[in-house]
């Protein structure tokens, strides 16, 4: 009776105690980033000052035409974009090309094959190349898988200004076109946002935790420079967490803000691609050190899987009643973790842009997230990565020095 008694705590604690502490932090966090607003508050300077949007691409020759056109198309009133063609083998710089024929907000920076040197990767490498022609005194970097709103641009501009942060990213919605999509993207996603606590990153007093999403990454160009431009991060496969870990580190204010209204993103078309862009993502986002992604992979079994064992158990006692209705208080835990589990993973599948019935897909999906995990586990010993066509053997920095790049 103590043994059974133990693993009833114990169950109680780390599953539906432990999703009623997470939902309740889910909403807490949440709150604190919802920070833009529609329409944005008037720039409280004359003029408004110039931003650069800088977009690269390789390979992109399906999006990146919707993708420049939204960039152009925004309300705000002073801006330009470079589009950066990253050594594309496909039809890519010449979509580039013919919009900007038509637009003279738009320039294009092609790089050549064979021009990426040891250390880079290529996405850092072609934002280091054309944010050496931007003339803003912000800088935009937006992904080219990415679609932005006409007054993405203009609020969030409006907030960096008024409220005098020096770095704003934004964490668009997911589109989904397929089922693999619409249920492991969001999730993983959402295991990202937990896995580096996200919404802490909007404390001033917490310099020790800092996230960007380099889908949305706005940036003033001094703070730019005294992080030591991407120069400094050239070997990270996320740099838009190191360079908000490395802005915060040296006293500047970064937020990480929602931003589903204001942009959407379809990062991976495939299944496979889901498996390799996350598990990057996983491995690159804490520089290659496991702790993390195991921690991640215990939460998984422990707070999620022991619903079965508990199930199974609850259906003896039920068969078996103890004198002290021992039965009723585990049916009582199981209904508590399955109502909660379901509930909040709605919740985070709503709040991506995706139906909340995939919630009830969970035992399926988090098998999925937990092959991911351990994929990003095995890059953590072995230290290769492939990404957009180019595969990397290099080993990430493990400390950055602020303003030890080059500049512009």
């Amino acid at each position: 009776m103590i043994v059974e008694l133990l693993i009833l705590s114990a169950y109680w604690l780390v599953g539906p105690l432990t999703w009623l502490t997470y939902g309740a932090l889910m909403f807490t966090g949440r709150r604190k980033m919802l920070l833009l607003r529609r329409p944005p508050e008037p720039i409280r300077v004359s003029p408004p000052p110039h931003a650069t949007i800088l977009i690269p691409a390789k390979d992109e020759g399906e999006r990146i035409r919707g993708c420049l056109e939204s960039a152009l198309a925004q309300d705000y009133p002073a801006f330009n974009v470079i589009a950066i063609n990253d050594r594309s083998a496909d039809n890519t710089g010449k979509i580039m090309d013919e919009i900007a024929a038509g637009n003279p907000k738009l320039s294009v920076l092609q790089v050549q094959e064979g021009s990426l040197e040891p250390g880079w990767t290529g996405k850092n490498n072609a934002l280091f190349q054309g944010q050496k022609l931007a003339t803003g005194q912000w800088l935009l970097f937006v992904d080219s898988d990415v679609v932005l709103q006409p007054d993405a641009l203009s609020s969030s501009m409006s907030l960096v200004v008024n409220r005098s942060y020096d770095l704003l990213s934004l964490l668009p919605r997911l589109e989904s076109h397929s089922v693999w999509e619409s249920l492991l993207v969001p999730l993983a996603a959402s295991a990202a946002s937990t896995m580096y606590v996200v919404p802490l990153s909007n404390n001033n007093k917490r310099t020790d935790i800092a996230f960007a999403n380099g889908q949305f990454l706005l940036i003033n160009r001094p703070a730019y420079e005294a992080m030591g431009t991407h120069a400094v991060v050239k070997d990270r496969y996320c740099e838009d967490v190191a360079m908000a870990r490395i802005v915060k580190k040296i006293g500047l204010r970064t937020r990480c803000a929602m931003g589903a209204e204001w942009a959407s993103v379809r990062m991976y078309s495939s299944l496979a691609n889901i498996f390799k862009g996350w598990s990057r993502i996983y491995y690159a986002a804490n520089v290659g050190d496991p702790r993390t992604i195991v921690g991640a992979m215990v939460f998984i079994l422990l707070c999620c899987y022991t619903l079965f064992p508990a199930l199974g158990w609850t259906i003896w006692r039920m068969n078996h009643p103890s004198p002290y209705y021992l039965e009723l208080i585990w049916l009582a835990g199981v209904l508590a973790h399955t109502l909660a589990m379901w509930v909040f993973m709605a919740v985070l599948y709503e709040w991506s842009g995706n139906p909340r019935r995939n919630a009830l897909m969970w035992p399926i999906s988090l098998v999925m997230l937990m092959g991911i995990l351990f994929r990003a586990l095995r890059m953590c010993f072995t230290k290769k990565v492939e990404w957009r066509g180019t595969t990397y053997g290099h080993t990430m920095a493990s400390h950055l020095t602020p303003g030890s790049g080059p500049k512009a």
